[in-house]
């Protein structure tokens, strides 16, 4: 992959990826205790 000035900054990718990851565990966890519970 070439460095493309235009993307984005990794550090703006990183926390969008980490911000999606974070949703899901919490829905998921959610999830889990309103079965589980």
């Amino acid at each position: 992959m070439t460095d493309n000035p235009n993307k984005m900054p990794k550090w703006l990718l990183y926390s969008l990826i980490g911000k999606g990851l974070l949703v899901t565990l919490i829905t998921a966890a959610i999830l889990a205790y309103a079965f589980l519970a």
